[in-house]
């Protein structure tokens, strides 16, 4: 996953979010004004929230790829040697 995947989830999370709650809170009876803020926060809220889990997933991959290289660099330093 690069970060341009993980922006462009959290921007279709936001764009979703921001349809379902304006809709639904004029539907419901809110004002039209009423209903753009709210689905204004739902975008922010749930964009910001899909973007986070998105980077914190991306830190432990790296996290991960990091220790195996590790691990793979010293293989074979010690073959030469007999016990």
């Amino acid at each position: 996953m690069n970060p341009a995947n993980i922006q462009k989830m959290a921007a279709s999370f936001g764009l979703l979010s921001f349809g379902i709650l304006s809709i639904g809170s004029v539907l419901m009876g809110a004002t039209v004004l009423t209903g753009i803020i709210r689905g204004v926060a739902g975008a922010i809220i749930f964009g910001l929230l899909a973007w986070m889990s998105g980077a914190l997933l991306m830190r432990e991959e790296e996290i991960v790829e990091d220790e195996d290289l590790d691990e793979d660099s010293e293989k074979g330093t010690q073959l030469d040697q007999t016990a």
